[in-house]
């Protein structure tokens, strides 16, 4: 049996940057597991998913899920784990932040426009 592989060395052979392979690994885009608090990849996994990954030589690429909103999704289900972890009163100010209502109290909230 292959030892399984790491996330720098996925990176070097994929030729991205680590944090992509954290990503992908992460949102189930790219094959891992978590072993001991850090990812391994079972190179066998891998070279199914480079192939099914493969753009075919008309240049098309075949629909996959869109990366940005598995991340986001990602990022997400992280703060909601990170709020159930944090005192009331963080999560409270957190709540305050993302809500944009005011930090002082009697101060008109302001709603906001766009989201960061």
């Amino acid at each position: 049996m292959e030892s399984m592989m790491t996330v720098r060395q996925v990176a070097e052979l994929l030729g991205v940057h680590e944090n992509w392979v954290y990503d992908q690994a992460a949102s189930g885009g790219l094959p891992s597991y978590k072993i001991g608090g850090s990812r391994r990849f079972d190179p066998d996994e891998l070279r199914g998913w480079i192939a099914q990954h493969h753009e075919p030589e008309n240049g098309r690429q075949p629909p996959r899920p869109s990366a940005r909103r598995a991340t986001a999704a990602s990022a997400a289900r992280r703060r909601a784990q990170d709020e159930e972890h944090q005192p009331a009163e963080r999560s409270t100010r957190a709540a305050r932040r993302r809500t944009g209502t005011a930090a002082r109290a009697g101060e008109e909230a302001q709603p906001r426009l766009f989201e960061i």
